[in-house]
C-alpha cells in the first residue's frame, strides 16, 4: 500500500493524461462488446480521439515515435469517422423514389446502409408488354412495383395482378427455384430492379440489410396470401 502511494505521489499531469487516456480507450472497447455503446455514433470515435490525444500529450516529456505514430493514427482514423458520421446523418438526402423503396424493402434502415441496397439495384421505366418473370425460367431480378400495373398468368390464363409496393420473384429468390407464374406489365410502370446475383452477394456480407430484407418478404408474402385466401372464399359455393 505504501509503495502504491509512493508511486501515485510521484505522478505528474502528464502521467494522469496518460491514465485517462488508456481508461479511456478500455472503457470505449469495453461498453461497445457490451452493447452499451453504438459505433455508428459520435460518442465511440470521439472516445477515442480524446483518448488518443491524452496518450500523445503525455508522450510529450518520454517521446517515444512509435508509440507516437500509432496515437496519430488513431486520432485521424478517429477524425474520419466523425466526419463520416457527420455526412450521413445531415448531408446523405435519398430521392422521392429511393426513399419509397427503403421504405417498402428495408424500414428502418440508416440512411448510409439504404445507399448500400439502392447501389445494387435499378430502376426502369417499363412499357406494356415487358416481361418481368417467364413461367419455368430462372428469374434475372427480384423486382418491386413503384407504380403501374402487372398481370399475372398461368398457362395462359391471367390470374391475379400486382400493383404499386408489390414484389415480384420473391418466393423463387428464397428458394432457388424457377419463376412459377408469367408476370408481364400491363400499363407504364415504374420499376425497381434487383439483380438476383448482387442482390444475395450484398445479404451475405450485410446481416442488418439482409434481415431487414426478409421481414419485407415475409410480409409482402403474408399479405398475398390473405389477398389469394379472400379471393377464393369469395368464389367458393354458399355454405362452403
Amino acid at each position: 500500500m505504501d509503495h502504491t502511494l509512493e508511486w501515485v505521489s510521484t505522478l505528474d499531469h502528464l502521467d494522469a493524461l496518460g491514465i485517462v487516456g488508456v481508461f479511456g480507450y478500455v472503457t470505449a472497447y469495453l461498453l461497445l462488446q457490451l452493447g452499451l455503446l453504438k459505433g455508428d455514433g459520435y460518442t465511440f470515435p470521439v472516445a477515442n480521439l480524446v483518448s488518443s490525444l491524452c496518450i500523445l500529450s503525455s508522450l510529450s516529456r518520454d517521446f517515444n515515435a512509435f508509440s507516437a505514430s500509432i496515437e496519430v493514427s488513431w486520432s485521424v482514423i478517429s477524425i474520419i469517422g466523425i466526419c463520416r458520421i457527420f455526412v450521413v446523418r445531415n448531408l446523405l438526402r435519398l430521392t422521392k423514389d429511393e426513399a419509397r423503396v427503403v421504405s417498402i424493402l428495408a424500414p428502418g434502415l440508416k440512411i448510409d446502409r439504404a445507399r448500400r441496397l439502392l447501389r445494387t439495384g435499378r430502376f426502369r421505366e417499363a412499357q406494356p408488354g415487358h416481361a418481368v418473370a417467364i413461367d419455368g425460367t430462372p428469374i434475372a431480378d427480384l423486382v418491386l412495383i413503384l407504380g403501374g400495373r402487372l398481370q399475372v398468368k398461368k398457362s395462359g390464363v391471367q390470374v391475379a395482378t400486382l400493383g404499386a409496393g408489390a414484389l415480384v420473384g420473391e418466393l423463387s429468390f428464397i428458394s432457388g427455384g424457377p419463376a412459377t407464374a408469367d408476370v408481364t406489365v400491363d400499363i407504364p410502370s415504374r420499376l425497381f430492379e434487383l439483380p438476383i446475383t448482387e442482390f444475395r452477394a450484398l445479404l451475405e456480407r450485410n446481416d442488418d440489410i439482409a434481415q431487414a430484407i426478409r421481414q419485407s418478404i415475409g410480409n409482402d408474402s403474408a399479405r398475398k396470401l390473405v389477398e389469394t385466401t379472400s379471393k377464393l372464399s369469395q368464389l367458393a359455393p354458399p355454405g362452403v
